[in-house]
Order: structure tokens, then C-alpha cells, then sequence
């Protein structure tokens, strides 16, 4: 009995071993080590957006804050800094799958360290923003450990576990560690902005598809199955809980108290496969920020119904973040 314990426990000790040997080695996340922002792979946008903030708050002091999921690639920080008063520094705080919570939780250390938000847009996605999984532990959407009250330990630990059930990454990890084969990342080292053009195109509209994402394959894929004649838009259950009302109200507390200049944008997605806004939702969103400062783009319009404007359906191009920014600033 006493052999098979101890044969049992070597069986299991050594692969284990091993594991967290290739784990801390090639450092699959990008979360143990220094990086630089455009020679990782697409990893935790969530935690590499917070290490090039605080990495670089203390050089650009930071001002100006862009609040978003993954949609916020389509944005463009130069272009909204026109828009902005001299001395705007603006920084695009996104992460995959942003959540109301994530969003609150980013807003309530910037409050916590008097960093000011002197102007913020603020992406709604709908639902996703409001979906039931608010604090994910998923490898490439869980919250920074600065914000959620963790140790780095502790996130490298969730980490480890994300790591040894997806047998795919350990080959590509150790590929990446030996012969530096990776993804392009496109981020801009300054602002942070998904795609590294933006700093070029901000003075002129971008074309359509700006994002260079979007093959003849993935348009069969994502948009040829769709029969737009006679297609109604659906229009999403109501999604805004109790309890994302008093996150809500909240976050409108700490905007009132920096007196931020904000925004408030329920991002469009292409109409055929993403929902419009529940009314019910809309109303309540106004009745907390203020009619003036919430502009949705969901539903059926000018931004949504052409897929020339989208890599995905649920991700626009440049084109379209233009043509937001545009919208909002010159109704003020």
C-alpha cells in the first residue's frame, strides 16, 4: 500500500512539476514578467491594458479614459484628443469581454488615487456588459489583481489552472519561448489603441474594414447566412438588474465628484446578429446619466446595416469609431 501512495504520488508530483517548470519558463500570459506591448501574443487585454497604464501613467499622466470590451479596438484615442481640451491625455482602458463591474472597478481606483478622469467614454455593449459572469476567471478575461483585492500570486495561481487545462498552449508557448513565433498585436505603446495606424488616420475617415481583419472566408462565415429581407432587428430582454442600477448610480457619482466630461455609448453591433437595446434599459440608463450623454447605436442604422464596416459582426472598424466620436462631439 505503502509503494503504491508513494508511486501515485511520484506519478502525480512529476507532470506537475514539469508543468509549472514550462508555466513559469514561457510565461504564457504575459503576467510574471516585464513585455512589451507589441511582442506578445493576443493574451489578457485585461491585464496588459492595466500594466502599460501603470507602467506609463507616471511619464503621461493620464487625464482622459476610454472604457471598454474588446469593441473599443475600433476607437481611436488621437482622434478623440481633437475633440478634448488642451492638456487631454487619453489612454483606452480595455478589456476582453468588459463587464459593468470591471468598468466600476477600474473607475474606483482612479478615484482611490486621485488620478483625475477629466473627460471618459464609456462602451455599453448590449448584453454582454450585463451578463450574469461579471468577475470571469477565464485565462483571457479575468480582472487584474489590482483591482479585485488579489495577490499577483493568487492571479498566477487561477492562471496556472487555466494553463494546464488547455493542452494546445503548452506547445505554443514553448514554440513561442524557443523560436519567438507569435501573433501580431497591434497596440499602440503611448495610448494603448488596439490598432497601431490610429495615430496616422484620426484627421480623415478611415475606410471601411479598417481593421484588415475580415477575409472572404470569414464574410461566408459571419455574414452570408443572413436573410436581411423583411429581417426585424430583435430587441434584448431588459438587462439592467437592481444590482447593475446601484453600480450605475455609482459609477454617475464618481463622474459627478471628478466632474468628468462623459459619454455614455451602447456600441453598435452588425444589426443582423446583435439585439437593439431594450427601451426599458435606455430609459433607465438616461434617467441616471442624462439624456444628452447617452447616444445608442444599436439597432438598425446607417453604422450597423453594412458589413463593410465590421471584421465581425460584433466588432467595428475604425471607420465607425470615427464617425462616433464625430457624432457625439459635434452635437455638444
Amino acid at each position: 500500500m505503502k509503494r503504491f501512495i508513494i508511486t501515485i504520488t511520484i506519478g502525480i508530483a512529476i507532470p506537475l512539476v514539469i508543468l509549472v517548470s514550462i508555466y513559469l519558463w514561457t510565461d504564457p500570459f504575459r503576467c510574471l514578467h516585464a513585455f512589451d506591448i507589441n511582442d506578445v501574443d493576443v493574451t489578457n487585454r485585461e491585464y496588459l491594458s492595466t500594466e502599460l497604464f501603470l507602467r506609463n501613467n507616471p511619464t503621461y499622466h493620464y487625464n482622459s479614459f476610454i472604457f471598454s470590451s474588446s469593441r473599443g479596438g475600433g476607437m481611436n484615442t488621437y482622434q478623440w484628443k481633437t475633440y478634448l481640451p488642451e492638456g487631454a491625455q487619453p489612454f483606452l482602458f480595455q478589456a476582453w469581454g468588459e463587464s459593468l463591474t470591471g468598468i466600476e472597478l477600474k473607475m474606483n481606483y482612479l478615484n482611490e488615487h486621485d488620478i483625475p478622469i477629466n473627460n471618459a467614454l464609456i462602451m455599453f455593449d448590449i448584453p454582454g456588459t450585463f451578463s450574469s459572469n461579471q468577475l470571469p476567471k477565464e485565462a483571457l478575461s479575468m480582472k487584474h489583481y489590482m483591482f479585485t483585492g488579489h495577490t499577483k500570486f493568487t492571479y498566477n495561481v487561477y492562471q496556472f489552472f487555466n494553463f494546464i487545462q488547455k493542452p494546445s498552449l503548452w506547445r505554443k508557448s514553448i514554440q513561442y519561448r524557443l523560436h519567438h513565433v507569435k501573433e501580431t498585436c497591434c497596440s499602440d505603446t503611448i495610448t494603448n489603441d488596439w490598432d497601431n495606424t490610429c495615430a496616422l488616420n484620426y484627421t480623415e475617415l478611415p475606410a471601411q474594414d479598417s481593421l484588415k481583419l475580415c477575409t472572404e472566408m470569414t464574410r461566408t462565415t459571419f455574414f452570408s447566412t443572413i436573410e436581411h429581407s423583411g429581417y426585424k432587428v430583435p430587441v434584448s430582454k431588459p438587462v439592467i438588474t437592481q444590482q447593475f442600477e446601484k453600480q450605475l448610480r455609482h459609477i454617475r457619482v464618481i463622474l459627478n465628484e471628478k466632474e468628468t466630461d462623459y459619454h455614455i455609448i451602447l456600441s453598435p453591433g452588425y444589426c443582423y446578429t446583435n439585439p437593439e437595446v431594450n427601451p426599458q434599459d435606455l430609459r433607465l440608463l438616461q434617467e441616471i446619466f442624462g439624456s444628452s450623454r447617452v447616444h445608442n447605436y444599436t439597432g438598425k442604422n446607417e453604422l450597423t446595416e453594412d458589413y463593410n464596416n465590421y471584421s465581425d459582426p460584433g466588432h467595428f472598424g475604425l471607420r465607425v469609431g470615427f464617425l462616433i466620436i464625430e457624432d457625439i462631439y459635434k452635437k455638444k
